[in-house]
């Protein structure tokens, strides 16, 4: 009886221990803060989380915003709608990273912004980007009040506030 109690137990120990939905878990978990950048620290130790408030974002999409939060793999930081309908994005990156479609419908130049300034209709929002000296700057807005003047404003924002 103890030695099958023993082979029992050993077998619930070997068992735990290789657990896939544990291990599936802690590997998506592991996955999930490496792409929003939270595997690097906490959003208020993010430099682009640091350059606005969610207060100060809700004209650019129009509605209440709640976050900060890490996004972007931890170039970017992510404010996101309280009703989960609409959000702001900033992402800093290498200028090398630049994303200019210039193919995309609704694309469109923005000339007097950086260089390669642009702004694009983006799922349900508006994307602008442009590059300012060895970075690229791109806001994302999505919202009630998204408009590409105001991803556009957000843009010149944004590069105002990194030059500081």
């Amino acid at each position: 009886m103890i030695r099958r109690t023993m082979s029992v137990f050993g077998l619930m120990v070997i068992a735990a221990c290789g657990d896939p939905a544990t291990s599936d878990a802690a590997t998506a978990k592991k996955a999930a803060d490496a792409l929003t950048g939270d595997s690097m620290g906490e959003a208020s130790d993010n430099p682009v989380c640091k350059l606005f408030n969610a207060d100060e974002l809700e004209v650019y999409a129009g509605e209440p915003l709640a976050g900060p939060s890490n996004a972007a793999g931890g170039s970017g930081c992510q404010w996101v709608s309280q009703d989960d309908e609409g959000d702001v994005l900033i992402q800093i990156v290498p200028k090398d990273y630049h994303r200019n479609p210039t193919l995309a419908d609704g694309y469109r130049e923005v000339p007097d912004v950086g260089t390669e300034g642009n702004v694009t209709p983006d799922m349900g929002g508006w994307f602008a980007a442009a590059i300012v000296g060895e970075e690229s700057i791109v806001v994302s807005v999505a919202g009630e009040g998204a408009s590409p003047d105001a991803a556009i404003a957000l843009l010149r924002e944004t590069i105002t506030r990194r030059a500081k």
